[in-house]
């Protein structure tokens, strides 16, 4: 019976540590883009103070029938954030692109659509949100994306 305990608290430890490595592999490696940023709604009182995103690249406004998980392409704009190129169900081979889920216009990004922080933190950068902002986004070659940093426009 030990040895069960002791092999379910190996599994259980093997499963936090690559979850915690993935996000890590994710951070370090991946490419960092920026991307425009305004603040939704800043608390939950189960998880704490957290601010959830909205990007410009929330929304394309070009019509197509894409709906549901998608790639979507994305291109250096002239200051130096990344906007929407293109959509498309196919993985692309070099370009930097993120994965999605598309429904009419509206494409969200489950890893950076929130971000945590420190408690009572949420409303002061939701403040400094609205005047304007940008997230630093390390990108993995697969499309999975996390958030490095938020900067605030001053």
């Amino acid at each position: 019976m030990k040895k069960l305990i002791y092999i379910i608290i190996l599994i259980w430890a093997l499963i936090a540590g690559s979850v915690t490595a993935y996000n890590e592999i994710i951070l370090s490696r991946g490419k960092e883009i920026l991307l425009k940023v305004m603040p939704v709604d800043p608390r939950d009182f189960l998880r704490g103070d957290y601010v959830t995103l909205r990007y410009d690249i929330n929304t394309f406004k070009r019509n197509n029938d894409l709906h549901g998980n998608v790639y979507v392409v994305l291109g250096k704009n002239p200051d130096e954030t990344y906007g929407i190129e293109r959509i498309t169900y196919q993985k692309p081979k070099t370009e930097i692109f993120l994965k999605g889920e598309k429904y009419g216009k509206r494409i969200d990004y489950k890893s950076i659509q929130q971000y945590f922080v420190q408690e009572g933190e949420g409303r002061k950068l939701e403040k400094q949100l609205a005047k304007g902002g940008l997230a630093r986004i390390s990108v993995d070659k697969n499309g999975n994306a996390r958030i490095k940093e938020i900067i605030v426009s001053e």
